[in-house]
């Protein structure tokens, strides 16, 4: 008979309760600061991982994960197994999805996801690198419910999954609510913080700008405020979807959400609508309908002719979940405790984590490394005394004999003796011999490395960042949620804009970008503007359309930017210079796709890549690269994903490499060197390269042809161009670019003519890098452009020139 304990009901509460709420903390609600993921996340993972459901792999039937879950690790409902495992492959809820499903998953709409025993699953890349290294001792294990399996305690976790999907979950007493963001910053902000280990989080947060939300939209809390709240490791921000005014014909307005904030319920965020309408209190919308697809979010709100479109917009703003703020709270366990931590510290735990799996991972290979080389040295001393070791093995009774004669005779251990008994007697040729002196050596310099690695803590911190730059290279993506102070809101219109290198502007609005009548005539109009009013010396930059609410930054030769946006610059013909100082050599504009990162070439061939984060929103006027005395920008590009860059110079060398060569650096840095300038040479600019077929050069003497881009291999960054065309004595190359057959470019001469020019094989020769080409031009071309406009054949008139 079992002993019976008095004790007074509020102590056993109390106590009991205590244990309850620990459990939840630390077994259910919170997820591990180290990897990111709560018990239940961790083992569906660790279960895939054991079933072999690798991204190159078949899918299984979601019901066999739950199953080898429940049944190894998870003894709870199954319900909330594949509830978890449904939300790790939902691409609206996770930024970065680690399960692939296969079948219905659930929807933005709030639809649920099919029964587990339809739909299918595997791992993706990125959770194979949460798994990496898990077999070579990195993390601890501990056994499972039934104490008949072991289970990771945490995940070794290469890819910083707590920072980059967030979490949410709610404990007994405690909650967390950690928002996703954007791999590439946290990536920079770790290796940043790994080098520079007292950064402060304002420093930090020149990395992390806020938020990264799968569904994108626009952050509108300020910097300031976004910084005090990682500084409290509390607070939160205001999140807007993304909705233009469209104009219709007769007047008519009409307005389009194409992204909803954060877990809004698409259909919901519809009927809140509705009934602003049903109830009277929007007057101004006269239908309303959901044209979604697979391609993204597309909400019509059809307003009446009568409808002011920006009070109509606001009011959706304010009264609809169309604007939402979303709480942050960054409480994780800390060594099975819950803290609120900084930003700082959430990114600093990650660091401590990956350098201890680095540090068993190193001792791992180490200790199999010496193993191995302490094997191979008992058989090469085998092959040494191969006629004696014969000689002892027939010699001897049985295995045993052998085994301690050759230890005695040639002071081997137990394991080597034992492998030279196992040793086919095709190892004793002198090839595989061979064989075994490169692999002894090999294994010589892993273990120096391995031993330098465990030795410095500065070499783990490097082996960290080389992780980190593995990844970037693999999954660093552009960010989907805007951050921008800017909070106004204006009529959505549409703009073509070109700019001179003077500063001078001409912006026109165009009031049906789809009319292609209209924006020929007005592309054309723009083109005789600029063409009558060039002065010597001055040309054509860009010319492009652009919405109003786009932010575009001017580039100087000087190495400034200068940023607006397109609503707030001078309507009609630049008879006045917008931009003042210096010298314009290129504009980048903040579109809503990928071209969010800016390329910057100098005279004296240094190379700089950066992101428009560090350009808009921040100071209207700043630097962002010091430049040497004698150096200046000879041209600035948006990066929009091309293949490859293309640098060259005045003597007309050509260097291509690829453009991941190149580093995203903050505004401070100085860049790296592009191209391996010959004596006296400089450059004169350079252009991406995506699928055009070739590239187009002009001397200053007007020799022009087209070359095959195969004739130009790629090379490594800074190395030594090759001759992209061939130099009368005294000409120089003008200008290059790439080009298909059929496009047009806009070329200045510096007398202040424009000539447009259709890229005809028949009319331009194609020929060999090294071929002169054929004077076809008689006036000194200094600029080139490619116009980002949707323009018709007629549109392309003759030159003006």
């Amino acid at each position: 008979m079992s002993e019976i304990f008095q004790k007074p009901i509020e102590e056993e509460a109390k106590s009991a309760y205590l244990d309850y709420a620990m459990s939840v903390i630390v077994g259910r609600a919170i997820p591990d600061v180290r990897d990111g993921l709560k018990p239940v996340q961790r083992r569906i993972l660790h279960s895939m991982n054991e079933l072999g459901l690798y991204p190159n792999k078949p899918y299984k039937k979601s019901a066999r994960i739950v199953g080898e879950c429940l049944g190894k690790y998870h003894p709870h409902g199954d319900t909330s197994v594949y509830d978890a495992l449904v939300r790790m492959a939902q691409d609206f809820t996770l930024r970065y999805p680690l399960i692939q499903g296969q079948g219905n998953f659930g929807s933005i709409d709030g639809d649920p996801p099919a029964a587990m025993r339809y739909t299918e699953a595997r791992l993706t890349k990125l959770a194979m690198e949460m798994l990496a290294d898990i077999d070579k001792n990195t993390v601890d294990m501990k056994e499972n419910f039934d104490a008949s399996l072991l289970e990771p305690e945490v995940l070794p976790a290469k890819f910083p999954n707590l920072i980059c999907n967030g979490a949410s979950g709610i404990a007994v007493g405690l909650s967390t609510n950690i928002p996703p963001h954007n791999f590439t910053e946290v990536a920079e902000a770790l290796k940043y913080l790994a080098q520079f280990p007292n950064a402060t989080v304002e420093e930090l947060c020149q990395f992390i700008k806020g938020p990264d939300f799968p569904t994108g939209g626009i952050l509108t809390t300020s910097h300031k405020d976004i910084i005090k709240i990682y500084e409290d490791g509390r607070g939160s921000v205001k999140l807007k979807g993304k909705a233009r005014i469209e104009r219709l014909a007769g007047n008519r307005h009409r307005i389009v959400i194409y992204e909803i904030p954060y877990q809004v319920n698409k259909v919901e965020l519809i009927k809140r609508i509705a009934e602003l309408v049903r109830t009277g209190k929007e007057k101004g919308i006269s239908d309303l309908r959901d044209e979604s697809d697979r391609d993204g979010i597309r909400i019509i709100v059809e307003l009446k002719r009568e409808a002011n479109p920006e009070k109509v917009l606001k009011k959706l703003y304010k009264r609809t979940p169309l604007e939402k703020s979303i709480p942050i709270n960054l409480t994780v366990l800390v060594g099975k405790q819950p803290k609120t931590l900084d930003l700082k510290g959430v990114l600093w735990e990650f660091i401590k984590h990956r350098i201890e799996v680095i540090t068993r991972r190193t001792l791992f290979e180490l200790e199999k490394a010496e193993k191995r080389l302490h094997i191979i040295e008992g058989l090469l001393k085998a092959l040494e005394n191969a006629d004696r070791v014969i000689e002892i093995v027939r010699g001897s009774k049985d295995t045993k004999e052998a085994k301690e004669k050759l230890t005695a005779e040639f002071e081997l251990s137990e394991e080597q003796a034992q492998a030279i008994l196992d040793m086919r007697l095709a190892r004793f040729t002198s090839l595989e011999s061979e064989k075994l002196y490169e692999e002894a050596n090999e294994l010589k310099v892993q273990i120096e490395r391995y031993n330098q690695i465990l030795s410095s803590e500065e070499e783990k911190i490097n082996v960290f960042i080389e992780e980190i730059d593995e990844l970037l290279e693999k999954y660093g993506d552009e960010r989907k949620t805007v951050v921008a102070t800017y909070t106004g809101l204006t009529f959505e219109e549409n703009h073509i804009l070109a700019v001179l290198s003077s500063g001078k502007i001409f912006n026109y609005r165009v009031d049906n970008i789809e009319d292609k009548e209209e924006v020929d005539k007005i592309y054309n109009k723009i083109i005789n503007q600029i063409s009558s009013s060039l002065n010597y010396g001055e040309k054509l930059i860009s010319i492009q359309e652009l919405t109003s609410s786009t932010p575009i930054a001017f580039i100087t030769n000087d190495g400034r930017s200068i940023w607006s946006l397109v609503s707030d610059l001078p309507k009609g013909e630049g008879k006045i210079k917008y931009i003042d100082e210096n010298y314009i050599v290129g504009t980048a504009f903040k579109g809503e796709g990928d071209e969010d990162r800016l390329f910057i070439l100098t005279k004296n061939g240094i190379i700089k890549r950066m992101t428009f984060e560090d350009i808009f929103y921040k100071s209207v006027n700043q630097e962002i690269i010091p430049l040497q005395e004698d150096d200046e920008v000879v041209i600035a590009f948006a990066d929009d994903h091309p293949s490859h860059i293309a640098i060259y110079t005045e003597k007309a060398d050509l260097l291509i490499f690829e453009r991941n060569q190149v580093r995203i650096t903050g505004p401070k840095a100085k860049g790296v060197e592009a191209i391996d300038l010959d004596e006296g040479d400089k450059v004169k600019g350079g252009f991406l390269l995506n699928s055009e077929d070739y590239i187009l050069t002009i001397t200053e003497n007007g020799y022009i042809k087209l070359t095959s881009k195969k004739e130009f291999p790629i090379k490594k960054r800074a190395q030594k161009g090759l001759m992209a065309v061939k130099l009368q004595k005294g000409d120089k190359l003008s200008v290059a670019t790439s080009v298909n057959i059929g496009d047009n470019v806009i070329l200045t001469t510096d007398t202040g003519k424009i000539m447009k020019l259709e890229i005809d094989d028949k009319r331009i020769p194609i020929s060999k890098r090294t071929a002169m080409g054929e004077k076809l031009i008689n006036e000194k071309v200094i600029g080139i452009v490619k116009p980002k406009i949707n323009i018709t054949k007629e549109g392309q008139t003759e030159d003006n020139g």
